[in-house]
């Protein structure tokens, strides 16, 4: 009974406009109230002084480049620093930039003079390092700035050789149109069609043949791309069959 006469009273009696404006008023400051109270903002924090950067000598510079650390390589460089120096093995900040596919730090390099051609010990420019990582758009960079398309290593290797033995066929294809020889030979008699085969690169292998690439050039050990590829089968079909003939492999 008490509970009925708790509910009757907590009732509220609309019976008027004006009751239901008190309603709505109510509840209106009840929200208000269960509102949390207005954060004020968080004044900015002053931005504090860049730590000034000491000397960079030729190792940090070159690391720099590799680990494409732009405050570095542009610190080196603002204080006078030579932007084709080398260390022991003649790789510049260039090479090792190229290699690791930083573009725009190779566009900063050379504008502040790098030289497009330097030679590592093995006489290799960054146009070999750009096609031995992969990097089509730093390729049409130094190719832009005069790098030469044909340019041999101690080998007798082209930039086209490489980018066959790593696989990156898109580089292949810009530096046959670009000029690049297609049946350049290295040391061993090999042209790149030679070692699409011999890596078992079926599209670098498709694109040497359309853009021209002749099936009759023979190397030191007398083998054309089609012999070398059919002994190359002729292996791979020799040693299944002497794992079949194993007697471990039997049922």
């Amino acid at each position: 009974m008490k509970r009925l006469e708790k509910f009757n009273s907590s009732r509220i009696n609309l019976e008027k406009v004006e009751d239901l404006e008190n309603l709505v008023q109510r509840r209106r400051e009840k929200r208000l109230r269960r509102r949390p109270p207005r954060r004020e903002p968080e004044p900015e924090a002053e931005p504090q002084p860049q730590a000034q950067l000491g000397p960079v000598d030729l190792d940090t510079f070159l690391k720099a480049a590799a680990e494409n650390q732009e405050s570095l390589v542009d610190k080196y460089l603002a204080d006078g620093g030579d932007s084709s120096a080398h260390d022991k093995l003649h790789r510049t900040a260039l090479h090792w930039a190229c290699l690791k596919g930083h573009g725009q730090l190779v566009s900063k390099l050379l504008a502040a003079g790098a030289a497009v051609d330097a030679r590592d010990l093995l006489d290799r420019t960054p146009l070999f390092w750009a096609c031995r990582g992969g990097h089509l758009d730093i390729l049409k960079q130094l190719l832009n700035q005069g790098a030469q398309v044909n340019a041999r290593d101690k080998i007798w290797s082209t930039p086209l050789h490489v980018a066959v033995r790593m696989g990156h066929s898109d580089c292949l294809e810009h530096l046959v149109e670009c000029g690049a020889c297609i049946d350049a030979q290295d040391k061993e008699g090999d042209t790149a069609l030679h070692e699409a085969v011999r890596h078992g690169h079926y599209r670098a292998m498709k694109l040497l043949l359309l853009y021209g690439a002749k099936l009759g050039v023979q190397n030191v050990a007398s083998l054309t791309p089609v012999q070398l590829a059919c002994d190359w089968q002729r292996g791979i079909r020799e040693a299944l069959q002497a794992h079949v003939r194993h007697p471990r492999t039997r049922c």
